[in-house]
């Protein structure tokens, strides 16, 4: 989602102006989890999990209004929806985001792509790195003499149509967690995500009002209990 810099005035002013209750009522409603350690939430598609350079409207920020105590340990972009942890404290920052560097949490996304894509029931996995490409920004790219290599478990869960158009939705697990890994994969192999701003073009942009990206599941270690915990977004698209 891209806004001009009027725009972008707009809602930093607007963002400012609203009461402390607005701050509480949002983070109530998006609220999936929460204790002392630990606050898992279900972002809205269309709202930064941080801060930019210049739109100062983010989910953290909006956060921290709510509770000053809230710690980032992992991200969304921007236009992907979907379940996101945050830490009420130091210890639990640390504990959660060493847990993602050695890549123990599961994270399952859903998505829609372009076109029928495979066989319905159909897995296996996409292995290409990608980085960002800063002639085509804010693109990223597959390059396969990258070193950082990026990989996605998919499986094919049924086709459908949408507006005349032949889509299809998956599962998508990704293994490593490179920036725009998932959309930048679909891209690969030929079936971008419908309603993507970025990367889709023609129908494949114009189907849907926003990114067809949703964090649907996420599995990981608490903290202080030492048990796994699992948590689960309905899909809203």
């Amino acid at each position: 989602m891209l806004f001009t810099e009027a725009e972008v005035n707009a809602l930093n002013e607007q963002e400012q102006r609203y009461p402390k209750t607005f701050f509480q009522d949002f983070a109530q409603q998006i609220t999936v989890y929460e204790d002392d350690d630990i606050w898992v939430v279900d972002k809205p598609a269309g709202l930064l999990s941080v801060d930019g350079k210049t739109l100062k409207v983010s989910l953290l920020s909006r956060l921290e209004r709510a509770n000053s105590n809230v710690k980032l340990i992992h991200r969304l972009d921007m236009d992907t929806s979907g379940l996101l942890i945050f830490a009420k404290n130091a210890v639990a920052q640390t504990h959660i985001s060493k847990q993602f560097i050695e890549r123990l949490p599961q994270k399952k996304y859903h998505a829609r792509v372009f076109g029928h894509w495979n066989e319905i029931g159909a897995t296996g996995e996409i292995s290409a790195p990608v980085r960002y490409e800063p002639t085509l920004k804010p693109r990223h790219i597959v390059d396969p003499s990258w070193s950082k290599h990026a990989l996605t478990l998919y499986e094919v869960l049924s086709h459908e149509d949408r507006a005349g158009e032949a889509v299809t939705r998956v599962a998508l697990k990704p293994v490593t967690g490179r920036s725009h890994q998932l959309r930048v994969h679909m891209v690969h192999v030929g079936h971008v995500i419908i309603g993507d701003p970025i990367y889709a073009e023609g129908a494949a942009l114009d189907i849907e009002p926003r990114l067809n990206l949703h964090a649907q599941q996420l599995r990981l270690k608490h903290p202080v209990l030492n048990a796994w915990m699992d948590w689960e977004s309905p899909i809203p698209f």
